[in-house]
């Protein structure tokens, strides 16, 4: 938070830029804590990114979970137990593996293009909130919220679901935004910046499939709104070029997947329409389950993510509030008519589409998060305002702020969460996890499958400890246990094969001594 404080000074004093840059670097500190804060990979979705990407390295075109499908009665078929995992788009998956290739296969490079992604935001969400408003106090705090966002911390650290999929996706469709915007401001002439408003939307497509189409939404209700159906003015040709880079970008990669894995293409196809229909894997919720989550991703009170209900506690009804007020002064103090209704436009549409949608998951209305952060920018900058009124000696009016925007950046971060989660009670068991599946690379050969893979102590989800094994190891672990005459088979196919030694491993395994025995203690 001294970061923070130093920000504000610069701030007070109209130094606009060190402001900024400070802030930033303030913002980059906490979320490069955030990359620190788990030394290994979290459940669910975070281990999956990163055994995908792992395998990424070596053939980024061919997607896998499990590099080879040679164990019989296995399900290849399941994106959690898969051979060729589609299971989400790829651009993400490919940033973690460059990141891998440059500076080595670690939990840390995991997250480190989150850490990049949700530093960039900082500026960005600055600058948009700058040309809505033209208001150096509201862009700052705007930046204030993004720095010390709770949620982008979460998310950052692995430890919400979707995890780095979701920075991705609100960092390309948060860019796309702003490229428009830039697009707007120099009246509509640049090709360069219409290109680049496509380009980024591709990103989000390549992210998170159709729903990366946002920013042409954000671009039809401007076009709407400020040119009526007078359509010689709506530029077309810039609109179709930008649009058809975005549709290039995302369809190539579609039909590549279903000519080069039409079963697996297929299959996640159907999954994803399915989310729009029906309860996938148990993710449900009422009908106003994301306004519900709003003071959770916001300012980190309220439901837990895996039990979302209302709580109707102090601090989350004031994060209601809060919102709510600064919502209001957003739309009093963005000037133009066009923008309020395209801000409040793409704000319904995503509470509404998602809301219809069978499956709800914490993080799915985030992506438009600017237009939250910009109403806490509003009601922290009246807050200051007010400050500055009342206060005549610079000095205590310098202290004040300073101390103000620090208390604004812990209050929106939450660190008694981080505190708490970092004594989880399963902390301690998915640290020593860890270490266990490192050890196995001294124990067994590379090119070893590894079956019967449980870990000492329960773990949430047991079955799901074979794909961290995997990472940490670099060995091919399962859950299940074969018949050993399949295991047979596989060593005759020269695969070595080992199993592990918990509580519970067959006799036959037992019994083999071609077979080597991993302990967990």
């Amino acid at each position: 938070m001294a970061l923070v404080a130093l920000s504000a000074v610069f701030h007070l004093r109209q130094r606009d830029r060190w402001a900024l840059l400070w802030l930033t670097l303030g913002g980059l500190c906490l979320y490069v804590m955030a990359a620190r804060l788990f030394p290994f990979l979290n459940i669910w979705d975070e281990q999956y990114h990163a055994l995908a990407a792992k395998n990424c390295m070596s053939h980024p075109l061919r997607p896998t979970l499990y590099e080879d499908a040679v164990v019989p009665g296995h399900d290849y078929g399941s994106w959690i137990a898969s051979h060729i995992w589609l299971h989400k788009q790829p651009l993400f998956l490919w940033q973690i593996a460059l990141c891998y290739k440059l500076f080595g296969v670690s939990v840390f490079t995991t997250r480190l293009p989150s850490v990049v992604m949700c530093t960039l935001l900082i500026p960005l969400n600055y600058r948009m909130a700058t040309l809505l408003t033209q208001r150096r106090d509201i862009a700052y705090f705007t930046a204030l919220a993004t720095a010390t966002s709770w949620f982008l911390i979460g998310l950052t650290s692995g430890s919400i679901s979707t995890d780095h999929n979701d920075v991705c996706f609100l960092f390309y469709v948060t860019a796309s935004v702003w490229a428009f915007m830039e697009y707007v401001h120099r009246g509509m002439k640049s090709w360069l910046w219409a290109l680049l408003a496509g380009l980024l939307a591709g990103g989000a497509m390549l992210t998170k499939w159709l729903v990366g189409l946002l920013p042409f939404l954000a671009w039809g209700c401007y076009l709407l709104a400020e040119k009526g159906l007078r359509l010689r003015e709506w530029r077309l040709l810039h609109l179709t070029g930008a649009l058809a880079v975005t549709l290039c970008l995302f369809l190539s990669w579609q039909l590549y997947t279903l000519h080069q894995f039409p079963t697996e293409a297929r299959q996640e196809l159907m999954l994803y329409i399915e989310h729009a229909g029906q309860v996938v894997e148990d993710h449900s919720g009422p009908w106003n389950f994301y306004l519900i989550v709003l003071p959770l991703q916001f300012f980190g009170y309220g439901p837990a993510q895996n039990n979302i209900h209302f709580i109707g506690s102090f601090h989350t009804i004031l994060c209601y509030a809060v919102l709510a007020v600064g919502l209001v002064l957003a739309l009093r103090v963005i000037r133009g008519r066009s923008q309020r209704i395209t801000l409040l436009a793409v704000l319904l549409f995503v509470f509404a589409f998602f809301s219809y949608a069978q499956t709800k998951m914490p993080a799915f209305t985030f992506v438009v998060s600017f237009i939250g952060f910009l109403s806490i920018g509003c009601v922290y900058a009246l807050i200051c305002r007010g400050i500055v009124y009342l206060m005549r000696p610079r000095w205590l009016l310098t202290v004040t702020t300073a101390l103000l925007c620090a208390g604004f950046g812990f209050y929106g971060s939450h660190y008694p969460n981080l505190y708490r989660e970092c004594n989880d009670k399963y902390y301690g068991v998915r640290a020593a996890n860890k270490t266990l599946f490192e050890g196995w690379k001294d124990q067994v050969d590379e090119g070893t499958l590894i079956f019967n893979v449980m870990t000492p102590a329960w773990d949430n989800f047991e079955y799901t400890s074979c794909v961290a094994a995997t990472f940490f190891s670099g060995r091919e672990c399962y859950f299940d246990t074969p018949p050993i005459e399949d295991l047979k088979e596989l060593q005759r196919q020269g695969y070595p094969i080992a199993a592990v030694r918990n509580p519970w491993i067959p006799d036959a395994y037992e019994q083999d001594s071609s077979i080597v025995k991993l302990e967990i203690r």
